[in-house]
């Protein structure tokens, strides 16, 4: 779904396309009234021309030695800013219209005829029948680990009643959402709408996710991570009142906790509070209990 507006402001003149239109790609969907914009384009146009004939004239006088480098330097510096000038008042005028960026649909039309409308405010709503169709999935930090991109998936929507869709992963987010405590996972669908299933902006669905990678990790506090690069990182457990540094794998870094792929096995403890003060072979005298 795009939010689809005008690069400049104004008064809306025309709306081409109505809610829930089918439109084609470069297809004009909405114009705004050009009289101001146009009256900029020919102003920035004729100043354009005055200084270009102002170039010319200063350059045959600077030849035949009646002007100075300077008056030259200065009717150069006059044309390019003009050029420029040029340049925005058509970029403006071309942007006064909106076009459908790809074959889609309009979702929803947000403005009406004669209204006044503001740099970037959207017009419509688009959704591009060209692209997939994606639903966005909240996982559990102890499942994200699980996830890779390509996996397959399948989804059910409340609109389809048994009706299954095929999907797979292709967006895995790395930061975790505050609100919901998940981390969001982005699915693209088989293009429902060839089974004869319309699909629109705004479904439910639930989801379920196959990992093509299946394993055990080991979920360990983050402090107790003292060394790492790349996927590889140090922690210490205890052992005979020592301290022993146990290289480990890191498959995924969460907020608070690490997941480890291997380098673990057969140890049952880390230590957490003070191992960045430790090396190998410190006496260590556990209080209240091993951590």
């Amino acid at each position: 779904m795009v939010k689809l507006s005008f690069k400049v402001g104004g008064i809306i003149e025309k709306l081409h396309a109505e809610e829930g239109e089918n439109v084609k790609k470069g297809e004009l969907l909405a114009s705004l009234d050009l009289s101001e914009i146009q009256a900029h384009y020919n102003q920035a146009r004729n100043a354009w021309q005055k200084a270009q004939r102002d170039l010319k004239r200063v350059k045959n006088l600077y030849n035949d030695r009646a002007a100075t480098l300077e008056q030259l330097q200065n009717v150069e510096t006059a044309f390019a800013v003009a050029e420029s000038n040029l340049k925005i008042a058509k970029f403006n005028l071309d942007y006064s219209r909106i076009k459908a960026p790809a074959n889609g649909k309009i979702l929803k039309r947000l403005t009406e005829e004669g209204e006044i409308i503001g740099v970037g405010m959207p017009v419509f709503l688009f959704g591009s029948t060209e692209d997939q169709w994606v639903i966005k999935v909240g996982v559990s930090e102890r499942d994200i680990v699980r996830i890779a991109l390509r996996d397959t998936a399948s989804v059910r929507f409340d609109a389809y009643p048994g009706k299954e869709f095929t999907a797979s992963v292709t967006e895995i987010s790395h930061a975790i959402d505050r609100a919901s405590g998940t981390y969001e996972v982005e699915l693209s669908l088989d293009n429902g709408e060839e089974q004869g299933l319309k699909l629109a902006a705004g479904f439910v669905g639930k989801a379920r996710i196959e990992p093509s990678a299946r394993g055990t990790y080991f979920m360990i506090p983050v402090d107790s991570i003292v060394e790492g690069e790349g996927d590889e990182g140090i922690v210490f457990t205890i052992k005979d009142n020592k301290a022993v540094r146990v290289n480990v794998n890191v498959a995924h870094i969460f907020p608070e906790t690490v997941a480890v792929r291997s380098g673990l096995e057969g140890i049952n403890n880390v230590v957490t509070s003070g191992a960045a003060y430790l090396r190998g072979g410190s006496v260590v005298k556990v209080m209240g209990g091993e951590k």
